[in-house]
C-alpha cells in the first residue's frame, strides 16, 4: 500500500529495532510503500520500501497516511491552491469523480486534504467533505478474486452434477441456485483475470 509521512521526520531502521542502524530519515509529505507490521514485545515496527528502493523500518508510532482514490460523496469539492479557503480556487471538482488523497495537513487548527486530481492538478480541499474510498485494486487482490470466483463456478458445478433437480421426486430445483453460482463464480474469474493483467501493465 502507498502511504506518505505525517510526521515532521522518522527514521528509518535497518533492522526492527531503534538500536540498529538507521538508514535514512523521510520527511512529512515524502511517500513510500508500506509492507508487514511486525510486533516485538511491546514494540510495534512497520516494514517500508522508499522510492529509491531501500527497504527498512519505522517505528508503529509514526503518523503515516494511507494515500487512496476517493470520490465525494455530497457535494462538488473546491480544490485550494493552499491549505486556505482564501487562496486561489484551482479546480473544482465534480461528486462522484475519483481523484486521488496524498496527505493531510494541519493549519491553524483547521485539517485539510492534499489532493490530485487524475489530470496532475495538486491542490487542497477542506477535510469536512464526505469522501467514499474506492478499493485499491492488486496483484493481490485479484488473485484473491480469481481463486474466489472458481470456487464458486466449482461449487455451482458439484451442485449441478451430484444434486441434480428432481422436482417429480419432490426435491427442490438446484439447477437455477448452481447456474446462478457458475455464472457469478465465472464474472469474477474473468474479472479477476482482467485486473492482475492491468496491474502486470504497470509494473
Amino acid at each position: 500500500m502507498r502511504a506518505s509521512l505525517g510526521d515532521d521526520s522518522a527514521r528509518v531502521w535497518q533492522e526492527p529495532n531503534a538500536e540498529s542502524i538507521s538508514m535514512t530519515s523521510i520527511h512529512k509529505g515524502e511517500e513510500f510503500e508500506i509492507g508487514k507490521v511486525i510486533r516485538k514485545k511491546k514494540e510495534v515496527w512497520v516494514t517500508v520500501t522508499l522510492d529509491n528502493g531501500v527497504t527498512g523500518y519505522i517505528s508503529g508510532d509514526t503518523h503515516i497516511f494511507a494515500i487512496q482514490k476517493v470520490e465525494a460523496v455530497g457535494n462538488d469539492l473546491e480544490l485550494y491552491k493552499e491549505p486556505d479557503a482564501s487562496s486561489e480556487v484551482l479546480a473544482t471538482i465534480p461528486k462522484k469523480t475519483l481523484f486521488t488523497v496524498r496527505g493531510v495537513e494541519t493549519v491553524n487548527d483547521e485539517s485539510w486534504y492534499r489532493a490530485e486530481t487524475d489530470d496532475g492538478a495538486q491542490g487542497y480541499i477542506k477535510s469536512g467533505a464526505r469522501l467514499r474510498a474506492k478499493p485499491q485494486v492488486t496483484k493481490e487482490s485479484a488473485r484473491r478474486m480469481m481463486i474466489t470466483g472458481a470456487l464458486f463456478a466449482v461449487g455451482g458445478a458439484v451442485l449441478y452434477f451430484l444434486f441434480p433437480s428432481n422436482p417429480e421426486a419432490g426435491g427442490g430445483d438446484t439447477s437455477f441456485i448452481s447456474l446462478g453460482l457458475i455464472l457469478l463464480g465465472l464474472f469474477q474469474l474473468f474479472q479477476g483475470f482482467i485486473q492482475y493483467r492491468q496491474q502486470g501493465k504497470k509494473e
